[in-house]
């Protein structure tokens, strides 16, 4: 068995730090600390990109892409709960006597 195969049979291994091992786990993060890293990340990125720094923008926009998956996957997350919330609420209106 290969090296990746043993990797992949780890659950805690699926997508946890699949761009850089370096990275916290983001899912510990709260929202705001989320955003705030993006912002900081970004504001970086620009600083290294008037400089000519090309590695070290690669570098960035990898780890923030990874700050910005989470905080889709949280959206997408919370975007889920609401329409269910919704339709449940929806479900109390409606009420079918048989």
């Amino acid at each position: 068995m290969t090296v990746l195969g043993t990797l992949l049979q780890e659950p805690a291994l699926h997508f946890r730090n699949m761009y850089n091992p370096l990275l916290p786990d983001l899912s510990t993060l709260k929202n705001e600390d989320i955003d705030n890293k993006i912002t900081e990340l970004m504001q970086k990125y620009f600083t290294a990109s008037r400089f000519g720094q090309g590695g070290v923008m690669h570098q960035i926009a990898v780890i923030l892409e990874a700050y910005k998956d989470e905080q889709r996957r949280r959206h997408e997350e919370a975007r889920k709960r609401l329409i269910q919330n919704q339709n449940q609420d929806i479900g109390e209106f409606i009420k079918i006597d048989s």
